[in-house]
């Protein structure tokens, strides 16, 4: 009997080669291709902030003169905080200043007591930054304590608390939930929150405004 003699791993390359030559090459022709889309996509992620960015800029004398329904519509040729959120502002592709301006528009709605559209826009606001996403749920909190929705508007603001790493906002984020559940007549929870912002975060603001608070509910207890 004529022993089987196995074939070289060069042979079995070369052999695999040629079996699967067109599966390989139409595999590197999808990596090229890949490679070349996503190039495009970030050099056009580049571009659209670079444009979100100078049309952000252009919006800032308006909001720090408080004109915010200029702000909002835009002035001129100047497009306004919705023309630039629609366009670059997006959770998984918008750029960072399109959702800043997103923010700021869900903050001039805020600014201007119109507080269903505000509250619809913060719900649509992505942001990366910890700070910048725990404002937007303290914004959404603020709607809904405007809205007199006290419960809401507490979930809000413990959530808010939650997401940043600042002492300072963590206490003041806490400190209106205290109030929401104050507001529900909840006074024994807006005595825990308002004791752990004391115990928690001392020398804050909203430890002192959960002191003054506390002292004024007591009677409740």
């Amino acid at each position: 009997m004529e022993q089987s003699i196995k074939p070289s791993t060069e042979e079995n390359f070369l052999y695999i080669a040629i079996k699967y030559k067109a599966a390989i090459i139409s595999s590197l022709v999808l990596l090229i291709t890949l490679g070349t889309g996503v190039f495009s996509w970030i050099q056009h992620q580049k571009k659209s902030e670079q444009e979100a960015s100078l049309q952000l800029s252009r919006i800032a004398p308006l909001l720090d003169q408080g004109d915010f329904q200029a702000a909002i519509n835009g002035q001129g040729k100047v497009p306004g905080l919705k023309k630039i959120a629609a366009k670059y502002a997006d959770k998984f592709t918008g750029t960072p200043s399109g959702n800043m301006a997103n923010l700021l528009l869900a903050n001039a709605y805020y600014s201007l007591g119109e507080f269903d559209t505000a509250l619809k826009v913060f719900k649509t606001v992505s942001m990366a930054n910890k700070d910048l996403a725990a404002a937007t749920l303290a914004g959404t909190g603020d709607c809904y304590f405007n809205k007199n929705q006290f419960g809401p508007a507490a979930e809000s603001y413990q959530e808010a608390s939650k997401q940043t790493d600042n002492n300072v906002l963590k206490a003041q984020y806490l400190s209106h939930a205290a109030n929401s559940f104050q507001q529900l007549n909840q006074f024994k929870k807006a005595s825990e929150l308002y004791t752990k912002i004391i115990a928690d975060y001392p020398g804050t603001t909203g430890a002192a405004i959960a002191q003054r608070s506390l002292w004024q509910i007591s009677g409740n207890l």
